[in-house]
This record gives structure tokens, C-alpha cells and sequence, in this order.
């Protein structure tokens, strides 16, 4: 019984040691800066002020080249952030929102809905959530390959997340590669199911927002080359199970008149700067008639987001003329 009980206790030092070098490990290898946290700029959102951002976008690459929340700050005042990088699952987002309501507290949370059916194409379902998961729970998993940037020098450095970027998450693309697909939102009369563990956490996503007293409001972003009905009405059914809004740009009745000879860089896969206006304009447009959204410009506190909005109305203006002239001769090769 003894030896039982020994051999217990030596396991549980065994594990504690163990889990100790993990967390230990894990911390070390975090980027120093939050500039290099996550993709895009989807870290930035760790320099705000606390309790600054009414507005959450959370999503994908088509999120964080499609919406743009200076643009809303500058119109009206509202103040939103874009958390958003490539192949972010439902799994990351669920993990990464409960970790910025320690700082923020958005009136609104945008969940953009590519990402429910969005996975590598050689992973199963099953691959990608335990990896996923993994990665988020233990930070050693997710920043392992940051060994390669540690010396003597700065491995005892103090993180630096104080970084803020301009453009609040949004990457403008001023590239344009035009897609030739045609109606892609033709009815087959089908729709495709959730994926089973997608949908638990979707139900998680659902429950965080309403423990933390902010509205969730699905959205999907413009993609021609990923989107059709079948995934329109897979959400939809989704979205009135559960009595949330939801706006799908890729509808006819909702469409922000994307162009797809001259608002895409890639074929239609993601917008660029002339689509991304068009769609955060629409999407702009909603929030400020159907959410009690305060406007902050010139308010105490937020003399940072004037400063910003001036750099960023240089900025998107220069993209925009690129992004046009590239246009303009996109449609003159296509004559």
C-alpha cells in the first residue's frame, strides 16, 4: 500500500514538474511584441485601452482584408477592431475572444461565418480541432518554432504588447484579379451541415457572448470562390435556431454591389481595398441603425483614434487610388 502511495506521489511531482517546464517554456517562447502575436494584425487589438472597442470583427483572411473599422470611425464614430487572420478556426476564435474579454468588453461581437466550413485540405475535422485546441491551451505547441529567435539576450526580456496598428486589424489589398465565375449562389436545394464539433463550439461562442452581455451577429464576407447557397443555408438554419441576426453579403439583396472584375485580388477568394469598402460601408450602415453605438470622435480617451483616423484617411486614400488604376487596366485587358 505503501509503495502504492509512493509511487502515486513520485507520478503527481513527476506531472507538476513537467507542467511547470511547459508553462515555463510556453511564456519564454511568446513573441516579445504583440506585433508579431498572431497573423495579419490581428494582435494589435492587445495596445488598446481597455473597454475601448464597441465593435469586435472576429474571422479569417476574408475578414481581415474584407472590413475595415477605421472606416466606421471615421464615418460615425464607432469604435471596432478586426481580429482576423488566415485559417483561424471556430476553435481560435472561441479561445482568443474569451481572451480579450479580460481587456474589452464589445458591445457587438461580427462572427464572419467562412470560417465554420474554412480547414486545411489534408486535415480531417478531428485533426484540425484537436490541433487547433492544442494549440490555444498550451502556448509551447502554438510558438514552438520561436526557439529559433531566442538568445542570451532577449530571452529574459518583458513582453512589449503595447503596439497599436492604425487600420485596426484591416489589411488593405490593392491588388485585383478578376473572377470569371459567374453566379455562384445558384440554388441546388441543399444545405450543408455543420460539422458536429464546429457546431459545439459555434454553441460556446453563442454562450461566451451572452455571459459577457454582448450581441453576436453573424456575418458572411464576399468570397466567390468559397461561398454558395448550400453554406447560406446551412448558417441561416443555424442562425434562427439560436435567434441571431444574420447578414449574408453574398445575397442578392444584401449584396454592397461587389465587382468581381475589379474588387478581388485573387479571384474572388478575398476583397481588396475597393471591395472592402463597399462591404464595411454595408456592414457599417447596419450596425449604426440596429445597435445603440455611441460616437467618440473628439471624446475624451479616445484623442488616440483621431490621431488615427487622420493617418488612416491618408492611407486608405493612396490604396484606393492603387487599387483603382490596377483596376482600370484589369478592365481594359478584359476588354
Amino acid at each position: 500500500m505503501r509503495s502504492c502511495i509512493k509511487h502515486i506521489l513520485h507520478v503527481t511531482a513527476f506531472l507538476l514538474v513537467l507542467a511547470m517546464a511547459v508553462f515555463l517554456a510556453g511564456h519564454y517562447l511568446m513573441p516579445h511584441s504583440n506585433r508579431y502575436l498572431s497573423g495579419y494584425t490581428a494582435g494589435g487589438i492587445l495596445g488598446e485601452d481597455f473597454d475601448t472597442i464597441d465593435v469586435l470583427v472576429m474571422g479569417d483572411s476574408n475578414a481581415a482584408q474584407g472590413i475595415s473599422p477605421m472606416q466606421w470611425y471615421c464615418d460615425s464614430g464607432i469604435t471596432g477592431y478586426t481580429y482576423a487572420s488566415g485559417w483561424l478556426s471556430v476553435y481560435n476564435i472561441y479561445y482568443r475572444l474569451r481572451s480579450i474579454y479580460e481587456e474589452q468588453t464589445p458591445k457587438v461581437v461580427v462572427l464572419c461565418t467562412d470560417v465554420v466550413y474554412s480547414r486545411m485540405g489534408n486535415e480531417t475535422e478531428l485533426q484540425a480541432a484537436i490541433g487547433d485546441i492544442t494549440d490555444e491551451l498550451i502556448p509551447l505547441v502554438r510558438f514552438h518554432d520561436n526557439w529559433k529567435d531566442l538568445t542570451w539576450d532577449n530571452l529574459l526580456e518583458e513582453h512589449d504588447y503595447s503596439w497599436r496598428d492604425t487600420n485596426k486589424g484591416f489589411t488593405p489589398i490593392t491588388d485585383v484579379a478578376a473572377s470569371m465565375r459567374g453566379d455562384y449562389m445558384y440554388d441546388d436545394g441543399t444545405r450543408e451541415p455543420i460539422p458536429l464539433l464546429v457546431r459545439l463550439y459555434l454553441d460556446r461562442i453563442v454562450s461566451l457572448c451572452e455571459d459577457h452581455g454582448s450581441q453576436l451577429l453573424l456575418i458572411t464576407v464576399p468570397a466567390s470562390s468559397s461561398w454558395n447557397l448550400a453554406r447560406h443555408n446551412g448558417i441561416q438554419a443555424f442562425a434562427e435556431e439560436n435567434d441571431l441576426p444574420y447578414l449574408d453579403y453574398n445575397m442578392a439583396d444584401l449584396s454592397p454591389d461587389i465587382d468581381w472584375k475589379t474588387d478581388t485580388p485573387d479571384g474572388g477568394s478575398h476583397l481588396n481595398v475597393l471591395g472592402a469598402q463597399k462591404l464595411t460601408a454595408a456592414l457599417g450602415s447596419y450596425l449604426s441603425e440596429h445597435y445603440a453605438l455611441e460616437d467618440h470622435r473628439g471624446q475624451p480617451g479616445f484623442e488616440s483614434w483621431d490621431r488615427d483616423a487622420e493617418t488612416y484617411t491618408q492611407t486608405i486614400t493612396d490604396a484606393a487610388a492603387r487599387n483603382r488604376e490596377a483596376a482600370d487596366y484589369q478592365l481594359t485587358v478584359l476588354g
